[in-house]
């Protein structure tokens, strides 16, 4: 498990058993600070509200949505179909995921590569 996936297990864990008991009428997972359901905005902006009150850089400042595309590159870096990855993001047409992946120059440039080279294969036997 990652450094990040660590720090957000420990956020959550820390949710869980210390926010989260302050609100035990709510039935939102996630309340604001006054035990409603936690808008969809606030939760879409806050990261990055975050992030520039800390004063880190513009290029540090992410959003949720920034999270699913990042997912989605990666399990399609690792190996992925995306028809697998278009499945949990709940993607209508395979269009809308392949909008999401963005794959590194560096897989780029590897699997251009691995292709020459399968084809050079191929021709030469």
């Amino acid at each position: 498990m990652g450094t990040h996936a660590r720090r957000a297990g420990r956020i959550l864990a820390w949710y869980q058993s210390d926010v989260r008991p302050l609100f035990p009428d709510t039935a939102a997972l996630f309340c604001d600070t006054h035990g409603r359901p936690l808008k969809p905005e606030t939760a879409r902006d806050r990261p990055a509200r975050l992030l520039k009150a800390e004063g880190r850089p513009e290029s540090d400042r992410f959003t949720p949505h920034d999270l699913r595309r990042a997912c989605a590159t990666h399990h399609y870096e690792q190996g992925m179909d995306l028809p697998v990855v278009q499945q949990p993001l709940g993607h209508r047409h395979i269009a809308s995921t392949m909008a999401y992946v963005r794959p590194s120059l560096t897989f780029v440039e590897d699997a251009r590569r691995r292709a020459t080279q399968d084809a050079v294969t191929g021709l030469t036997g």
